[in-house]
């Protein structure tokens, strides 16, 4: 699936802050961030979709039971993700345990949009006309600012921004692991035009059914099969998603197999910390979640 972020309707981004925390430098950052996920989804939407104290009200339990769950069922599946990412980086990321890692990455990420369906369904069921327009607006305005980043520069931000990435796991690359970096991205494949059609369709299609007063599982049902399951996502995009895995795949074995020791031993440390993190998290016994590998 290519280019997920940016097919996100800017509400359903807010469940990501689950990989946003996950970024946070040392083990007490993590578990400071983790404790106050509530304040910081509430807030996120809140800023978003302007609620009123009501909205807010009636949305703050559904919040908690959606945070209990990931308790229970989220960080297991977190933990187990960057234990597999450790024993990889461990066994000098060969391309078939890579590939595994990836695909693991995946279904992370799958789980967490079908997290922030069930977030973001009551309260877009909950906003009044005045806001669905606000909201309609919104999206107008995102699409006129993606549409006016030339195609070139976003290739060179791209590129940019997973040096920039890596460097949080590793520490400096080199001239020649940057280089590197670059030349895969540059070959994968450019969707950006494509993806900006789909997710104008489907957010008109969101709008539409917030404009006719869509109940919560029918929304929950359009969301998850855009957001989740990608029913409807034309071919041009399941093809460039297909490479777009091989590319990652080759990137992160690639770039792996090139670390000093420095460097894998500043990635190994981290990926330890955080599984130990994501583990001490979890309330009762802890465990690492089968991931299919």
């Amino acid at each position: 699936m290519p280019k997920h972020r940016p097919i996100l309707p800017g509400l359903l981004a807010a469940a990501l802050a689950f990989a946003l925390i996950l970024s946070a430098p040392g083990c007490s950052q993590v578990r400071l961030a983790y404790g106050s996920a509530d304040l910081l989804l509430a807030g996120y939407a809140n800023g978003y979709l302007g609620l009123q104290d009501d909205q807010r009200q009636r949305w703050e339990p559904h919040l908690e039971g959606v945070l209990a769950q990931h308790r229970r069922d989220g960080l297991p599946q977190l933990a187990a993700f960057f234990d597999l990412a450790l024993k990889v980086s461990q066994a000098g990321f060969p391309s078939a345990q890579t590939s595994c890692l990836v695909r693991a990455s995946r279904s992370v990420y799958q789980d967490h949009a079908r997290l922030a369906v069930e977030l973001a369904s009551p309260l877009l069921v909950d906003l009044k006309p005045s806001q669905v327009k606000s909201l309609r607006a919104r999206f107008a305005r995102d699409l006129a600012e993606d549409r006016a980043e030339a195609a070139e520069r976003e290739l060179l931000r791209r590129a940019r921004r997973y040096v920039q990435a890596i460097e949080d796991w590793t520490g400096p690359l080199s001239a020649e692991q940057q280089a590197l970096v670059a030349d895969i991205t540059r070959r994968m494949p450019d969707t950006r035009s494509a993806v900006l059609a789909y997710r104008t369709r489907k957010r008109d299609g969101l709008i539409r059914l917030l404009e006719t007063g869509v109940d919560a599982p029918r929304l929950e049902s359009y969301l998850t099969a855009w957001l989740v399951d990608y029913q409807d996502l034309p071919a041009d995009l399941q093809e460039a998603g297909g490479v777009l895995e091989e590319r990652l795949v080759e990137l992160v074995s690639r770039l792996g197999q090139s670390l000093n020791q420095k460097q894998g031993e500043h990635l190994e440390r981290r990926l330890s910390r955080l599984r130990a993190d994501l583990l001490r998290l979890q309330r009762g016994e802890p465990r690492l979640a089968p991931l299919g590998c």
